[in-house]
């Protein structure tokens, strides 16, 4: 993969991770993790900048996080329903030493409630480790590194 294909592919991969979210494809979103080794964890920018490991949220295997969105199907996790809209901007890559991707992008989430009125939910980075398989990447590690300080019961809806 040279460095054209690369941007494609990382681009596209978050493209299609936002969407699978926005349209609460969860199921289809947990096919994007490694099923080997994979994590998903949300940090706050304060501790992931002061090299603090604990996460606000974390899910460290595909178990961990298919319990979540089951949880979610079910009703268990009970939060306050609203549309989500994701934008993902500033996407970077490049290859690791060990081959795997490392991919960075942007993001801002907007929320739209019942009655229509919409406002800034999130603003936050990804920083993700990817697997290439085939023709594929797959997340090996997922970090959402959120800048808001107040975070809403709503995170229970991954980012």
């Amino acid at each position: 993969m040279n460095a054209l294909e690369l941007d494609y592919a990382s681009r596209h991969f978050f493209h299609v991770y936002a969407q699978y979210l926005d349209q609460e494809q969860f199921n289809e979103w947990i096919g994007l993790f490694d099923p080997h080794q994979c994590t998903y964890e949300v940090l706050s920018k304060e501790n992931k900048d002061l090299g603090l490991p604990l996460p606000i949220m974390g899910c460290f295997t595909l178990g961990m996080i298919q319990d979540r969105v089951a949880m979610l199907a079910k009703g268990v996790l009970t939060y306050r329903r609203s549309a989500l809209l994701r934008q993902v901007s500033n996407v970077q890559a490049s290859f690791g030493q060990d081959g795997h991707v490392l991919a960075k992008a942007n993001l801002v989430v907007y929320q739209s409630n019942e009655e229509g009125v919409s406002s800034l939910y999130m603003v936050a980075r990804y920083e993700a480790t990817l697997e290439r398989v085939e023709s594929r990447l797959l997340i090996r590690k997922m970090q959402v590194i959120v800048e808001s300080f107040g975070i809403d019961t709503m995170l229970a809806v991954p980012l």
